[in-house]
């Protein structure tokens, strides 16, 4: 089993890329909906000892309630950077087993975190990267191998440099692999290729809405070129 960690950006900052196509209270919205589907599947995972949210500022109390569900303030953390909160997070806690999550993965389910745990499994350290292979989605180790934490634009190939290839494992699914971070993937999810996706129930509200209301449709034609890089 796995203590899960989920780091959450101060929601008024979280997705800033999107904000040249979205309105502030959207692209807050959408946010807010991945997040609280990723934290029900979370939750529902045989494999999830526990969740801790690190937290930024801004978030509504929305969440789930439940037992083993518990959130740590990002300020708490100490560290200038995601890297460094959550190093000092993840030394507040004490599991012998933890999985880092991010929140905007509208299509996790519950087949995604099996094949990820089925992996761990087959080695020390379980690196699931983007659909683009650049950045990292999800990272499980053990307690007493911590990586030293490289979450940013080209991660990926960064964990694969400096962790040892025989200590890691490399696993690809959907739900963990797509996440939306740019105007392309947000195109591909209510247009495009990813658009029949299955997506937690606060996201498919958040697509209906959008959908009705036409948000990116008029960039049909120049997003059917690009999505062609984040597909899988």
């Amino acid at each position: 089993m796995f203590d899960v960690v989920l780091p959450l950006k101060a929601l008024p900052q979280a997705k800033s890329r999107l904000a040249k196509v979205l309105t502030d209270v959207q692209r807050r919205d959408l946010v807010l909906a991945m997040a609280q589907d990723v934290v029900a599947v979370l939750l529902a995972w045989r494999d999830c000892r526990t969740l801790t949210i690190i937290q930024g500022a801004g978030w509504p109390l929305k969440l789930p309630v439940a037992a083993n569900l518990q959130v740590i303030r990002e300020d708490s953390c100490g560290g200038r950077d995601l890297n460094e909160i959550l190093a000092a997070g993840i030394n507040q806690l004490n599991g012998e087993r933890y999985a880092v999550v991010f929140g905007d993965l509208p299509g996790l389910r519950i087949t995604d975190l099996q094949a990820f745990s089925g992996a761990f499994s087959r080695g020390q350290t379980v690196i699931c990267c983007d659909s683009q292979n650049l950045g990292t989605n999800a990272l499980a180790f053990q307690a007493d191998d911590v990586p030293a934490f490289r979450f940013g634009g080209n991660s990926c190939s960064d964990y694969a440099r400096y962790i040892p290839r025989e200590r890691r494992v490399a696993v690809a699914s959907p739900g963990l692999s797509f996440d939306v971070d740019t105007s392309a993937a947000l195109y591909a999810l209510l247009w495009g290729n990813k658009a029949a996706m299955p997506v937690g129930p606060e996201t498919q509200k958040w697509l209906r809405k959008a959908r009705s209301s036409g948000v990116l449709w008029q960039e049909n034609a120049k997003f059917e070129v690009q999505q062609r890089g984040i597909s899988r």
